[in-house]
């Protein structure tokens, strides 16, 4: 009996690891969407990231993507389970006024230019005129035309910075290699 219930117990750590580890992954229709977390930028959707429960017991997710009304959700804690493992949003087209929105889509399409950013090391967070727009690789962004600083940064290496012209309906396309500090 004393084996059996040794046996139950591990199983039931085991259970209770595997539930509370991982990763939480955070989706978005369209995708693409730029998420904060607490208020501190992690990336674009669909973004997988680990949520540490040690830190806070609640987490305010939020996803923006230009063209789209901006949409919320907390996510809490459960004690044995952690974190919500997926979360979905279903974006709904229109305009909001979104804090730092500089790059929300004009009104005239012909206004517009497509930016895609590849970067070594992958997974740099990516920012046009100081704002954040998502983390490499960057794929089929659209953005006004105009002129622009790209700032392409991570942590443990030098800030890559270049001033850029996006032109109407051209698809620029950027593959810095950040330099170890």
């Amino acid at each position: 009996m004393k084996t059996m219930s040794k046996k139950l117990v591990c199983f039931l750590l085991i259970v209770i690891a595997a539930c509370s580890g991982g990763k939480t992954v955070i989706r978005s229709d369209p995708p693409t969407a730029r998420v904060i977390i607490n208020g501190v930028p992690r990336g674009v959707t669909p973004l997988e990231i680990k949520l540490d429960c040690k830190e806070t017991r609640k987490f305010e997710v939020s996803v923006f993507l230009p063209g789209y009304l901006p949409k919320t959700k907390t996510i809490r804690c459960r004690r044995i389970l952690g974190p919500k493992k997926n979360v979905f949003f279903k974006l709904d087209p229109g305009r909001a006024p979104v804090k730092g929105s500089d790059l929300a889509l004009p009104q005239v399409k012909e206004e517009l230019g497509m930016i895609e950013i590849k970067s070594i090391p992958g997974n740099s967070e990516v920012f046009l005129n100081n704002i954040f727009i998502g983390t490499t690789p960057i794929t089929a962004q659209k953005i006004k035309s105009g002129y622009y600083i790209l700032e392409v940064r991570k942590k443990g290496f030098k800030t890559w910075r270049k001033k850029i012209r996006i032109n109407p309906k051209s698809r620029n396309t950027f593959f810095p290699i950040l330099e170890k500090k």
